[in-house]
């Protein structure tokens, strides 16, 4: 039985207070030989903001993006083509940060427990000392 590889995926949301805090983005991760090609050192050079945009918007997986009227709009690259530049620029290089590892990705939830752990509950007083005799 051989390792079984899960395609990668990256997700992208905006901090409490941020403009676009509350969307949530899912895209693809890319194969070594994307990568490279987006990076302008693969075999073709796909370095131009043209591309990495092209690129993003086939990578889009799912979005929770509505437009004014809050109709749902379709995670496809039409609908990325149609929409404001820079909220898709600032996705896109969000995007091609995580790729390159300069922004983790967010993390997984933590645990539910939420209860502390032994050695926290441990009194760390100094014991006095024996009283002379």
């Amino acid at each position: 039985m051989g390792f079984r590889l899960r395609n990668k995926r990256i997700n992208i949301s905006f901090e409490e207070g941020h403009e676009y805090h509350g969307l949530e983005v899912s895209l693809k991760g890319l194969s070594l030989g994307d990568f490279l090609e987006l990076q302008g050192i693969g075999e073709v050079d796909n370095s131009t903001l043209a591309a990495q945009l092209k690129r993003f918007a086939e990578s889009l997986i799912d979005w929770n993006l509505e437009d004014e009227t809050g109709t749902p709009i379709p995670p496809t690259p039409d609908a990325v083509y149609g929409q404001d530049q820079d909220l898709m620029l600032l996705l896109a290089t969000r995007w091609m940060q995580v790729l390159q590892g300069d922004v983790p990705a967010p993390l997984e939830q933590p645990s539910p427990d939420g209860e502390p752990s032994l050695e926290a509950s441990i009194p760390m007083d100094t014991l006095s000392s024996p009283l002379a005799s």
